[in-house]
């Protein structure tokens, strides 16, 4: 399974996304110094549980979804730009 599919599949398990949108932006990083250990990633997610919450909360929520692919072995995601929107948004 590749990192996309595991996002996806963490969101929508974890946090009820209802859509999720995710663009692997790693290719634009190649060469970084900073870079190492995983990919760059940007994710757009709807979901119920983020209504009544504010923009941190909901980022909150994304990062505890995927805290294993952030921080475990291997490193699968370096970075993560973040993009939510409740059922009403």
């Amino acid at each position: 399974m590749d990192t996309t599919e595991i996002i996806n599949d963490n969101l929508k398990d974890k946090i009820a996304a209802e859509h999720v949108e995710i663009i692997d932006e790693s290719h634009l990083h190649r060469g970084h110094k900073a870079a190492g250990g995983g990919g760059h990633y940007s994710v757009k997610v709807v979901s119920s549980k983020f209504e009544n919450l504010n923009v941190m909360d909901r980022v909150r929520l994304v990062h505890k979804a995927l805290n294993e692919e952030m921080t475990g072995t291997p490193k699968l995601i370096h970075a993560l730009q973040v993009k939510t929107f409740s059922n009403d948004e």
